[in-house]
């Protein structure tokens, strides 16, 4: 092989090594970005919950209303967005109003209406699902992380309990979902198929007495 032959594979490995060395790059880059983005969602989600600490201290142990009740009344300087999701959007961290020792729910800002007659806004959670670096209070998933009034950030997340979401999440995020009249017509349709007997479909009744006359 002559020099042009050394030179040519020279110059593949060069470029093969400069190629592994920017994907090396790129993977730590791109994990120096996820990790400010995790500190800056700790960031905004304490300033509502700082926001709503000032909120009940000034107007006599009432809560807000929601977000841009807190930004009317001047507790919160702007309306952050949620830097893990795509929309911007937070969940709402909700106590129960009445008090006394119950999971916190983690509600959709669009459902807010609907809790606010027996559960009070406590704080804020993130949208997204996706995997984090940090453990923050043992969770590792951006929608478990929630900050909110009265937490104890040296220990364990307690139990959230995910509500008013199509296919919500049960606590410590395990997933809820009610069985579909399709899945359980389905279900029974499979039942009697193995059985022998003939399927019928839920909620549909034989013929009554008064038809059966009449078909005689």
């Amino acid at each position: 092989m002559g020099r042009k032959g050394y030179a040519l594979l020279l110059a593949i490995a060069a470029v093969n090594i400069f190629a592994i060395m920017a994907l090396m790059a790129r993977s730590m880059w791109e994990t120096e970005i996820q990790r400010d983005l995790e500190e800056e969602l700790l960031f905004r989600a304490r300033q509502y919950k700082t926001a709503i600490e000032f909120y009940i201290k000034k107007n006599n142990n009432l809560f807000p209303l929601g977000f841009q009740d807190l930004y009317d009344k001047k507790f919160l300087r702007q309306l952050f967005k949620d830097p893990m999701s795509d929309t911007g959007k937070w969940d709402i961290v909700m106590a129960n109003a009445l008090g006394g020792k119950s999971d916190l729910l983690v509600v959709p800002e669009g459902n807010l209406a609907e809790y606010l007659n027996t559960s009070r806004i406590m704080g804020v959670c993130s949208t997204s699902e996706q995997e984090s670096f940090k453990i923050y209070r043992g969770k590792h998933k951006y929608c478990e992380w929630a900050v909110y009034v009265g937490e104890q950030i040296d220990k364990e997340m307690p139990k959230l309990k995910f509500v008013g979401k199509a296919d919500s999440k049960g606590e410590s995020g395990e997933s809820e979902s009610e069985e579909s009249p399709e899945s359980r017509e389905k279900e029974a349709r499979d039942t009697s198929e193995a059985s022998g007997e003939p399927s019928k479909a839920p909620g549909r009744a034989g013929k009554s007495g008064t038809d059966e006359s009449r078909e005689e």
